[in-house]
């Protein structure tokens, strides 16, 4: 099959086009090299020369690699592409010799000569365009830049068909190949995802650094002593920060919450995956999950104006408006739906041969529930379970709100009292209260809180897929 070389010169008005959206992407690379700057180093400028350096320093090496079709960054986005005198694609070294003289003229000069004045680069790219238009007469390949004359490269539209094969018989298995144009775009969309995925892992890679980072601070703070972590209770300000106090109230808040959406999260999938019927399942099922899209500040206000008055005030005569038994009452309303939700979908994944079979035994609707369906989706129940454990662990606001121990609190092994779990202590630490002031590492112990969070739904994910490995039945 014969290959068509044939190209078509990138238009000036496009090249235009790429040059302003090369701009917009080297200047947004400078905010974050002046972010990340910010954050590592301190506030120690404003957004000075040394940022653009250091940009261009890293969009000159972003743009030296030979994507493919001979692309740069901003050609990939407007399909426009670099190839030799020749036709061939611009090669690694052909492309960093290009890239280098132009950064050279676009930024290096208006960076180091001008200081980055904005109507002198106006001017040079306006310069650069009339010796591109002019190029085009005296020229046998297109317009070209002044680094394309040095660099023997020429800028075209796409690579109309180059190297794709003319469409014929199939006569080998070769033919059934993708195009040369469609494989470029697989390629080009695996990178995009690539990139996508591992910028997730990086920002969650800078969360982790940053949070043991502080912790880190926090334990070899001159002020800091072990001692510190057994204190009588939880005061940041007055330099006690007793873990015990928090301990115990958010394994409070967690089990309350628990004992209300275990039991109620699982019967409420029972009914929708066994039970109701299709016209149930259409209206009951929205209405369940629409409860977890309640803000959790209107269950903590739900606690203090509902729960409190009205279930725990006449049953427990001495509590308070504010108690670790009102917070984790509302923490089980809010963890209800996911439970339910989780647990619904793995009774619902069992195969109805195994319900079919139950019933041909003669077993009873519930009896084929409990001792057919349950089994079988244990490992997915357990994960519920375990999702709303870690829900409970690190809900904030209905524990800010309700347990009443904000500001500070005293250990305290009745639920019917005033207490402060990890996440409400992180949210006074972090909001500016007065736990702000006083010790000076007061606003550390919020990492290092944050630290120890992180680590317990770690260990509660391992369980999970643990339990999930252990037990899943594939059928």
């Amino acid at each position: 099959m014969a290959t068509n070389r044939s190209h078509k010169a990138f238009p000036l008005a496009r090249r235009g086009v790429a040059l302003l959206l090369e701009s917009v992407i080297y200047l947004v690379i400078c905010a974050v090299v002046y972010t990340v700057e910010y954050f590592v180093s301190g506030p120690i400028g404003g957004f000075g020369l040394s940022n653009f350096w250091i940009g261009a320093v890293i969009y000159a090496a972003l743009e030296g690699y030979s994507w493919p079709s001979g692309q740069s960054f901003a050609q990939r986005l407007l399909g426009g592409s670099v190839v030799r005198h020749n036709g061939d694609f611009a090669g690694v070294a052909t492309m960093a010799l290009r890239q280098s003289l132009r950064f050279a003229v676009v930024y290096g000069v208006a960076i180091y000569v001008l200081e980055f004045n904005v109507g002198w680069v106006a001017a040079i790219a306006a310069l650069v365009a009339g010796l591109i238009y002019a190029s085009d007469r005296l020229t046998a390949f297109g317009p070209k830049a002044p680094w394309d004359l040095i660099a023997g490269t020429s800028v075209v539209d796409a690579v109309l068909g180059a190297g794709a094969k003319e469409l014929g018989a199939v006569t080998s298995p070769a033919d059934l190949q993708l195009s040369v144009s469609r494989s470029k775009q697989n390629e080009r969309a695996r990178r995009t995802m690539l990139i996508a995925g591992l910028s997730s892992v990086l920002v969650s890679a800078l969360i982790v650094f940053n949070i043991f980072s502080e912790a880190l601070l926090f334990v070899t703070d001159g002020e800091f002593a072990w001692t510190l972590l057994s204190d009588d209770g939880w005061f940041p300000r007055r330099g006690q920060f007793d873990l015990a106090t928090l301990f115990v109230g958010t394994l409070w808040v967690t089990v309350i919450a628990m004992a209300v959406a275990g039991p109620i999260g699982i019967g409420v999938a029972f009914y929708l995956s066994e039970y109701a019927n299709d016209r149930t399942q259409r209206i009951v099922k929205p209405l369940i999950e629409t409860l977890a899209s309640i803000p959790s500040v209107v269950l903590g206000l739900f606690a203090i104006s509902f729960i409190y008055p009205n279930v725990l005030s006449p049953i427990f005569t001495d509590i308070g408006i504010f108690s670790l038994l009102a917070a984790g009452l509302g923490v089980g309303i809010l963890t209800i739906p996911i439970v339910a939700s989780i647990s619904e979908d793995a009774m619902r994944a069992v195969p109805m041969e195994l319900r079919e079979a139950s019933f041909g035994l003669g077993a009873r609707k519930a009896t084929t529930a409990i001792r057919v369906v349950f089994p079988a989706a244990i490992s997915g129940i357990s994960a519920a379970l375990i999702v709303g454990i870690s829900r409970a662990i690190g809900e904030t606001m209905v524990v800010f709100i309700a347990a009443g121990g904000s500001g500070g609190a005293l250990f305290e092994a009745d639920p019917t009292e005033p207490g402060q779990t990890l996440t409400a202590a992180m949210a006074s630490v972090g909001a500016g209260t007065d736990s702000v002031a006083g010790s000076g590492i007061a606003f550390q112990s919020l990492y290092f809180l944050g630290a120890l969070l992180f680590i317990a739904t770690l260990v509660l994910n391992i369980g999970s897929d643990f339990i999930v490995r252990k037990f899943r039945q594939v059928y």
